[in-house]
């Protein structure tokens, strides 16, 4: 089996696919010295990434605030045969990994852009007669580092 992995460094097209991506895998520390992973939909927002939580999530209550935390996002691309590769690819997956601290969202104003960005990312009116129960509490991933790759193999 053969691969090629090329970084991507083009910030552009990072925050292009951070922005149409509907779910990644936030890897965090909660309650102690536990890990946990959660496949959650977000938000890319001001070089951050936004988490919502339900009113009652117990996970939200539990985690610790300025520990580390890993967001990835995956995408499987288009398998494309070029002259440059000297194999039949048989996959091509494009990744983002954002490495930061948990942050809590306090502030009024930006929980309500953040809310309304969510909505408007997921298809929704803000508005109307909306139940917002489910994205009461508010998270940012602190991006101190961002890596992308694009891997094509077979």
């Amino acid at each position: 089996m053969q691969k090629i992995v090329s970084q991507i460094r083009d910030l552009e097209v990072i925050e292009k696919e951070l922005s149409s991506n509907q779910a990644g895998v936030l890897a965090l520390a909660y309650d102690g010295d536990k890990i946990t992973q959660l496949i959650t939909t977000f938000l890319y927002m001001d070089k951050n990434i936004y988490i919502f939580f339900h009113q009652d999530d117990e996970l939200y209550d539990n985690l610790q605030m300025d520990s580390s935390a890993i967001f990835s996002i995956l995408k499987q691309g288009k398998i494309k045969k070029t002259k440059s590769i000297n194999f039949d690819p048989t996959y091509s997956i494009f990744s983002i990994t954002i490495k930061g601290n948990v942050k809590k969202v306090d502030d009024p104003k930006l929980i309500e852009e953040a809310k309304n960005n969510y909505l408007l990312k997921y298809k929704k009116q803000s508005g109307g007669n909306i139940d917002y129960l489910f994205i009461t509490k508010v998270i940012l991933i602190d991006t101190e580092e961002i890596h992308a790759f694009e891997e094509t193999g077979g």
